[in-house]
């Protein structure tokens, strides 16, 4: 007799429901994506569980229903609606498709499906009961149109899975998450989700992204979301983004993306998300997506994966670029301070008498005093610059923002918040358009001007300038092996290194904007941020991280007192950026405390 045996039908389903039916949540997802298949307007999930696992799983919902017949071949395998032939999967619009669903759950739990097709001239609903795969009942029964069905005892016959389930807890919370990506990607959908008889989520199915996010995560997140839509390349792009300069995580857990209307796990277009921010993003984090994409369905391939949480797209790099540039279009057309949608005292422009009486800044607490009054602050950040004289600290600040000044900036109608006064010579409070207050880092903010000068001069072949001295440079070892591999970059940055004995260079020019910039201890920076090895990415991740360096080395820094007419030009020169929410490393440059914000803070609401 030979080893190889064909397995009999019990092993088989088994098997199939090992793939499909992981958890709890892999139940509610196959019921409710057959409920979006059928149609579905409104659907229900109740849940049930003990101390130790979810023991009830009830999905009902308003979609075609079926007739008594094919009520009982849904739980066959292979038996579905969706496909007829091979041609089908090259171009499957519908959730399911496989016929497994029905079958593997069936096959580990207590199910009872009722089920009444609309339009249906008989008066009669179907029930189906089936335990472990075996038919209990099959009968006739009063229902309205559509569908229920009802999972218990799920993993009841096989003891072995059910152990490896995690504590109620976690199976819930894979629910919740499971519940909320499908209401996202179908927003036309009204979802009740319940658990021991309580609501616990509720959409409205009116179509609206944020509606459902609201729904999801609340109303105050939801207003810190930047607007995603259009049609870019292969692909069209709906949803939204974290506005740059709001709260970010360090995992991608609130990235929802769908294709389609199928939700998906990608890295690969997690990865454009990101990179459509660029320098907004602070790095190792991850904003918040909310991005449904539309594809040709002959362009993807999502019978790839048992649970189909992964898709295969046969253009899938056209359809990242796409992703990227939706996102860095979104973040680029947003204004930083949008005008409140209530009325509001317009802002009263400075006379002259004022603004020649304001030639030192104003606090918001106490009378205005001078720079030269000011007690020394007990501890500087690190970014401080070396302690000078204030009539000296107020001209070097001036040169830094003459520096500036030559920028070329884009056409913008961005209003430029009017300057109120300095906090711990760091921070510029300010009043915007709408009269909230503004709270600006100067070091930020002044460093994101200078990268976009420095990247604008680099894109015009205008980056370097030749110094009178060239200034020697002793390098270490590691330094001297690495430097000549560099030598395109920093080049391109402005640098131009020549040897000049061993392990000795000379460096001949420096950045336009900073003769400064030529500082061996700010080379030797450069140079140490360009061999930065945890930086992914080829020659222009180099460069973007050499300009980056300079930038931050060659404007004004914390703990730096300015007047109130060189803060006014750091947040002109700010608002004529085209990215003014952070700095180049992703850092905020700018918080604004809305009135109504503090209208709460101090409980007048």
């Amino acid at each position: 007799m030979g080893v190889i045996t064909v397995l009999d039908e019990e092993t088989i389903s088994h098997i199939a429901a090992g793939e499909v039916v992981e958890r709890a949540a892999s139940v509610v997802k196959e019921l409710v994506e057959n409920a979006i298949d059928a149609g579905a307007h409104r659907i229900k999930i109740d849940l049930a569980a003990d101390k130790t696992a979810v023991t009830r799983v009830a999905v009902t919902d308003d979609g075609c229903g079926m007739e008594s017949d094919d009520a009982l071949l849904a739980f066959r395998q292979h038996a579905t609606s969706k496909i007829s032939r091979p041609a089908d999967l090259a171009a499957i619009g519908t959730l399911g498709f496989r016929g497994e669903a029905m079958a593997s759950i069936a096959a580990v739990s207590q199910v009872t499906l009722t089920t009444k097709k609309h339009g249906s001239e008989s008066p009669e609903a179907t029930r189906v009961v089936i335990h472990g795969g075996e038919l209990v009942e099959h009968t006739a029964t009063g229902a309205p149109e559509g569908t229920s069905v009802v999972v218990e005892g799920l993993f009841y016959n096989t003891p072995a899975r059910r152990k490896f389930q995690k504590t109620v807890a976690t199976e819930l919370a894979h629910i919740y998450d499971m519940v909320e990506r499908l209401a996202l990607a179908h927003r036309d959908i009204s979802f009740v989700l319940s658990y021991q008889g309580k609501e616990r989520l509720r959409t409205y199915g009116n179509g609206s992204f944020l509606d459902v996010i609201a729904a999801v995560f609340g109303q105050s997140f939801a207003k810190e979301l930047v607007p995603v839509a259009g049609m870019y390349g292969i692909v069209k792009v709906e949803g939204f983004v974290t506005r740059p300069g709001c709260e970010m995580k360090s995992t991608p857990s609130r990235f929802y993306l769908s294709i389609n209307r199928r939700q998906i796990s990608s890295r690969p277009l997690q990865w454009a998300v990101r990179e459509g921010y660029g320098t907004l993003l602070p790095k190792g984090m991850y904003p918040a997506a909310f991005l449904d994409l539309e594809i040709d369905t002959r362009d993807v391939d999502v019978n790839v994966h048992p649970t189909k949480k992964e898709v295969r797209l046969s253009r899938e790099r056209d359809v990242q670029t796409g992703v990227q540039d939706a996102v860095y279009c979104a973040l680029h057309e947003t204004r930083v301070f949008a005008a409140s949608a209530e009325p509001d005292l317009p802002v009263t422009p400075r006379t002259a008498a004022q603004t020649a009486a304001a030639t030192l800044p104003l606090y918001v607490l106490g009378e205005s005093v001078s720079p030269y009054e000011r007690r020394t602050v007990p501890q500087k950040t690190e970014s401080a610059s070396p302690q000078l004289p204030p009539a000296a600290a107020l001209r070097q600040t001036d040169k830094q923002l003459r520096r500036t000044e030559r920028f070329d900036p884009p056409e913008t109608t961005e209003f430029v918040p009017e300057v109120l006064g300095q906090i711990a010579d760091t921070y510029i409070l300010a009043r915007s358009e709408t009269g909230d207050l503004v709270v600006v880092d100067q070091h930020a903010a002044h460093e994101r001007v200078m990268y976009d000068l420095l990247l604008a001069r680099q894109e015009k072949g205008l980056s370097g300038q030749e110094l009178i001295v060239p200034v020697q440079l002793k390098l270490t070892k590691k330094e001297a092996a690495a430097v000549p591999d560099l030598l395109p970059v920093l080049a391109d940055a402005g640098y131009t290194l020549e040897p000049f004995g061993k392990d000795v260079w000379m460096v001949r020019t420096v950045p336009v904007v900073s003769a400064s910039l030529g500082d061996p201890a700010v080379i030797h920076e450069i140079i140490a941020q360009a061999l930065d090895k945890t930086s992914s990415g080829g020659e222009e991740s180099v460069l973007d991280r050499v300009l980056k360096t300079a930038a931050c080395r060659s404007v004004v820094k914390g703990a730096t007192p300015m007047t109130t007419e060189q803060m006014q030009r750091l947040l002109r020169q700010l608002m004529a950026t085209r990215s003014p929410y952070t700095c180049p490393h992703g850092r905020p440059t700018t918080i604004v405390l809305t009135k109504e914000r503090l209208a709460a803070m101090f409980l007048r609401t």
